[in-house]
């Protein structure tokens, strides 16, 4: 469609859009809620968004006073917002549009809250988050958050002579784990490396040698991004946690967005569903459990302590079919049959057959090209057990179905080969046994935030169901030689068990099975 505007209408629309002709531009220099108005008006209204800009502006909903464009908190977008309030109001909360929501965008900075907090936070699906990585930051002794329910007590007071004890040894074994580093890799002056970026690796891996020391208490910081509809959804999750500093965070975080998206997250509250089937279902399990005489049975003792092999992997569910089914949702894609028609001929083929076809799919993919879009009709469950450390970036393929139990001490912890060469093991392991001890001591009248005293060593469990071309993009980003030995061992092991269950589907996964240890290039 081409459409021409006025002198005054260019002049009008120039500080919110990009360009004035074509048939693809951004907006500008407007509120989210506006630009999520805007995008509305495409499903009711015939005019283009330029159009109905325009007609904002002219209606005084948008008065620039020909000065340029007004600031998001200056008056002369006070009309606008008003207006934009007032449809959503309509029709998002009258009506149920939910889908409008998503045009709006907050940018949410959280700093200060503990890892625990904020693994609660990115248990989003659709956002992004971008968090303090303990690769490349060395943490402050003192930043680690002391729950509210803990204060006055005698776990409390715990807690506090705890986790100052791990950040002391954090901090004094940091120089000690450079040296060893330096000594074992010294910069060569004459290579393509210079001494500072040389310096960067070291400080990188003993960052990473050492994260295990790291409570789940200590403090981080995470950027947000997210649309409206989302973040509604996130905060009434935080909101109905049992931590408390979870809680007050979906408290600061709904105040906070009401400056930007004041109308989409209005409604954002505590989910009573939630809260009562949790608290609920977590008594009715630990009865179930009991009567059966205790039902889930400890981890076998040949797990190892080393970082990354007290990882399991196991392949839960998957599908016998999984080459027919990939194969039918292929001759579906390319072709006018209907499913049933697509299934019996897949059915048909023989073994050889069905290799080209899948060969002739997945051969030609370039390096930076992702899988296509019928890998997600294969999908995988698989029950993994692995270090905290290792969860905080396996938690973030959230294009997935996460199921996660609570963080504790009972499955053991991992411990670096490093450490010990070090000459650091002992001290280690007192601080790994004194953590299990603190932790049960809280447990048994403050279960809840027990957690808080557990460093990233030890393990967990996670239930994850993967389609396949999810599971694809995961096994090629944590497999990588960049990666942290512990979950690169994680990825290599779904590898593994893929290629055990439909080796020939396992050919065209993108893996490095190599041990690179912790030395990065």
């Amino acid at each position: 469609m081409t459409e021409s505007f006025t002198e005054s209408e260019a002049r009008l629309l120039a500080p919110y859009v990009t360009r004035l002709d074509g048939d693809v531009f951004c907006l500008r220099n407007l509120p989210e809620e506006v630009i999520a108005v805007l995008f509305a008006y495409y499903s009711r209204s015939p005019d283009s968004l330029r159009r109905n800009l325009v007609r904002l502006i002219r209606q005084g909903d948008l008065d620039v006073g020909g000065a340029g464009p007004a600031t998001p908190d200056g008056d002369g977008l006070a009309g606008a917002r008003d207006k934009a309030r007032a449809f959503h109001e309509k029709w998002v909360v009258g009506y149920g549009h939910g889908s409008v929501a998503e045009h709006a965008v907050a940018h949410v900075a959280v700093e200060d809250v503990s890892i625990l907090a904020s693994k609660a936070l990115e248990d989003v699906r659709l956002a992004s988050f971008t968090e303090k990585s303990t690769r490349y930051v060395v943490f402050d002794r003192d930043r680690w958050h002391r729950p509210a329910e803990l204060r006055g007590t005698p776990e409390g007071a715990l807690l506090e002579e705890h986790c100052d004890a791990l950040m002391d040894g954090y901090r004094e074994m940091m120089p000690v784990a450079r040296e060893w580093l330096e000594r074992r890799s010294p910069h060569d002056p004459a290579g393509r490396r210079s001494r500072a970026v040389h310096d960067g690796a070291i400080r990188a891996q003993a960052c990473d040698v050492l994260r295990y020391l790291l409570p789940a208490s200590t403090c981080t910081n995470v950027g947000v991004t997210i649309n409206g509809r989302s973040l509604e959804s996130a905060i009434s999750k935080l909101l109905s946690h049992p931590l408390a500093e979870v809680r007050r965070l979906g408290e600061s975080v709904k105040e906070e967005s009401r400056h930007v998206i004041p109308t989409l997250v209005k409604y954002a509250e505590a989910s009573p569903y939630r809260v009562e089937t949790e608290a609920a279902m977590a008594k009715e399990v630990a009865g179930w459990l009991e009567a059966a005489g205790g039902g889930a049975g400890a981890l076998p003792e040949d797990l190892g302590s080393d970082a990354g092999a007290g990882n399991r992997v196991r392949l839960v569910r998957w599908e016998a079919d999984a080459e027919v089914r990939l194969v039918e949702a292929i001759l579906y894609r390319f072709s006018d049959l209907p499913y049933g028609a697509a299934r019996r001929a897949a059915e048909a083929m023989d073994a050889e057959t069905r290799g080209r076809v899948l060969d002739e799919y997945l051969g030609r993919r370039g390096r930076h090209d992702p899988p296509l879009r019928e890998l997600e009709h294969v999908t995988y469950t698989f029950d993994l057990v692995m270090d905290y450390g290792a969860f905080r970036d396996v938690q973030r393929h959230r294009i997935a179905t996460q199921s996660n139990q609570d963080l504790g001490c009972d499955l053991g912890y991992a411990t670096p080969v490093e450490v010990e060469e070090m000459g650091l093991g002992d001290a280690y392991r007192r601080h790994m046994e004194r953590s299990h001890e603190t932790w049960e001591r809280i447990r048994r009248e403050h279960p809840a935030c027990a957690p808080y005293a557990v460093p990233l060593a030890f393990r967990k469990r996670v239930l994850f169901t993967w389609n396949l071309r999810s599971l694809a993009h995961f096994v090629a980003l944590r497999s990588s030689r960049q990666g942290h030995v512990s979950y690169r061992r994680v990825a290599q092991q779904v590898f593994r068990e893929v290629q055990r269950v439909h080796p020939h589907l396992a050919r065209h996964l993108r893996v490095d099975l190599d041990d690179h240890d912790l030395a990065r290039g």
